[in-house]
């Protein structure tokens, strides 16, 4: 809730998609203490932007990066 909270005062939208997380550019990694993992493709490449405690988090993130 607080990273949803985060974007909107920031004017960003956490874009969301049809995927296990519910959010695009977010991947799930079971078994790590930061299990959400935020990623974006610049330039026909995967940037890789680190690992979250929570999707909405990781979303926030991604959103940033834009």
């Amino acid at each position: 809730e607080e990273a949803r909270q985060q974007a909107q005062a920031e004017g960003l939208t956490l874009r969301v998609a049809e995927s296990k997380t519910g959010y695009f550019g977010v991947h799930h990694k079971p078994g790590l203490s930061k299990p959400y993992q935020a990623q974006v493709r610049r330039g026909g490449k995967t940037v890789y932007l680190g690992y979250f405690a929570t999707a909405e988090e990781a979303a926030l993130c991604v959103a940033r990066s834009q």
